[in-house]
């Protein structure tokens, strides 16, 4: 089995698959992209209806334990969110009461089953953006269950991502190779300057990829 190269988190609309994109185009990865959407469309659900809390998050948990799994099994996979950051959510949906201590519990369970057959990626680079900015992200891509969902939503869970690294570093047991990116600036992916010092930072944690030109891949 092989090892994910970078694994890249934030909250919604902090600039995920951006940077994903950005790596994989001008370093060579290859992307497995995060998957919110399934057939029974239980992401819009819990946007109208917080009981299907539970389901959606245990889909999410099971979709993304697959998606490693196969990554894994070559050394050039860049993966937009991971299994890694799946019970920020969990715990955030229990502490607002959209799961009952069983559910917690199952949940729980499976999580720590699963991650003991996962390897921790040999980068993670972590995307901070200031909140009003998502908000206005969040407002312009113009999901309307997004929308919906509410400002005090979406102030929980960026009030849930800020301790994401201290989070890794004790769900994994140890230390972890990681890179901090701000991304408030909504600029930043068209101001060439930023964006060949972020991939010249990137590239120092892996010294045989070379930096491709824009566009080229």
């Amino acid at each position: 089995m092989g090892q994910i190269q970078i694994i890249v988190e934030g909250m919604t609309a902090s600039g995920k698959s951006t940077i994903v994109n950005l790596l994989s185009q001008r370093l060579g990865f290859d992307v497995m992209p995060e998957e919110f959407r399934d057939p029974l469309d239980l992401l819009s659900r819990f946007h109208h209806d917080h009981k299907w809390a539970f389901p959606m998050q245990l889909n999410f948990l099971v979709t993304r334990f697959a998606q490693y799994l196969c990554a894994s099994e070559k050394d050039n996979y860049i993966l937009d969110r991971s299994v890694f950051g799946d019970k920020v959510y969990a715990m955030l949906y229990y502490r607002s009461g959209y799961f009952k201590d069983s559910q917690f519990g199952c949940y729980l369970t499976l999580y720590d089953s699963l991650l003991r057959n996962v390897k921790a990626p040999k980068l993670f680079v972590v995307v901070r953006c200031e909140f009003d900015e998502i908000m206005r992200r969040i407002q312009s891509r113009g999901r309307q269950d997004e929308i919906d969902v509410g400002v005090n939503y979406w102030k929980s869970l960026y009030d849930a991502y800020m301790p994401f690294l201290d989070f890794l570093q004790n769900e994994l047991q140890r230390d972890i190779t990681f890179y901090e990116l701000e991304l408030s600036d909504p600029t930043f992916i068209e101001t060439p300057s930023k964006v060949t010092a972020f991939l010249e930072d990137v590239q120092k944690f892996f010294p045989e990829r070379k930096i491709l030109p824009p566009h080229e891949s």
